[in-house]
């Protein structure tokens, strides 16, 4: 599958190339569901959405034998909000809630394992300067930002009788830069993400140890753009690539170590938006997939353990409404 998601990527370059034969006149309205959209001072800007998602993969052992294949269904509500401190300075707080359900089928044999996971996700608070304005007369638009999320809730594996958590089991943060231009039909724009994963902690229901994870770093380059066909209706298009790093996990139970080797994935994603209010509410509906590159987990000491997952496939469907109170 890894031709497909470069001929979507290249679509979505291709389009966004495309797109600047229809009005190229330079303007820097800020506008609702545009992935420059910045509050203004004193504005409060809100999102919320609901998606559902459904993820494959196969897990196979250290001789390379297939030992299962699962499904995981998620359905996950989120709630954003941005407050406008200046023109070029804003505060953002994300939370959610989320659902999932793991069905494992053990393979060659094997009755069907279910499993389900529920509960608040980890607050995000998040701020936002806009260090160079295109309204102000630049050529573009340049946005930092810089997130920060606490370790806010106990991250618990779910076993056959309790439930598990959402929750990480540590800190994160993300530091990114957002680079884009905007015409009256049309907007570009490029992204930087360095994602920083503080080391995590997780209960195992089960046998009541726990799974250390170690802390590291993860990296995503995108491309967004927007389409704007009439002023009410307009379509999102964007790719993005994630560049996972391997990360040491210690069972507290086993003593054993082993090296989590994560792989990489490119999202590839589309939403068409109306504007129900112009420009003051504004509902999306979007589709999102992610191809995932295969994982591993090498035991240094007990290679017989070696775990690998391949042909990961996620399909993400959600709609938003997205509102601005003045």
């Amino acid at each position: 599958m890894r031709w497909t998601k470069y001929l979507g990527a290249a679509s979505v370059i291709c389009l966004s190339t495309s797109a600047f034969a229809q009005d190229a006149a330079p303007d820097a309205a800020r506008i609702v569901s545009d992935p420059l959209y910045l509050p203004m001072q004193g504005q409060v800007f809100g999102e919320t959405s609901y998606d559902w998602g459904s993820t494959s993969l196969d897990t196979f052992n250290a001789a390379g034998a297939q030992t299962s294949t699962s499904n995981v269904t998620s359905n996950d509500i989120g709630q954003q909000f941005m407050y406008g401190l200046t023109d070029d300075l804003a505060l953002r707080f994300d939370w959610g809630y989320d659902t999932r359900a793991t069905s494992r089928h053990p393979m060659p044999t094997g009755g069907l394992v279910t499993r389900s996971s529920s509960g608040w996700t980890d607050p995000d608070f998040g701020i936002t300067w806009r260090a160079i304005d295109q309204a102000a007369g630049g050529p573009f638009s340049f946005d930092l930002r810089a997130d920060y999320s606490p370790d806010a809730f106990p991250a618990r594996i779910a076993n056959a009788d309790e439930g598990g958590t959402i929750g990480r089991g540590g800190q994160a943060a993300d530091f990114g830069f957002t680079l884009g231009h905007e015409t009256r039909d049309f907007t570009l724009a490029g992204t930087f993400d360095a994602n920083w994963l503080d080391t995590r902690n997780a209960l195992n229901q089960t046998t009541g140890d726990n799974t250390i994870t170690d802390s590291q770093w993860n990296y995503r380059l995108g491309l967004a753009s927007q389409f704007r066909f009439t002023p009410v209706l307009s379509m999102n298009a964007g790719v993005g690539h994630t560049f996972s790093n391997s990360s040491d996990v210690f069972n507290t139970s086993s003593d054993l170590m082993h090296v989590a080797h994560g792989g990489d994935y490119t999202d590839l994603n589309v939403a068409l938006n109306y504007h129900f209010i112009p420009n003051t509410v504004v509902g999306s509906i979007g589709y999102q997939h992610n191809f995932y590159d295969n994982t591993h987990n090498v035991f240094p000491t007990a290679p017989a353990d070696d775990t690998s997952t391949r042909n990961r496939d996620e399909d993400i469907v959600g709609v938003t409404m997205r509102y601005v109170l003045n």
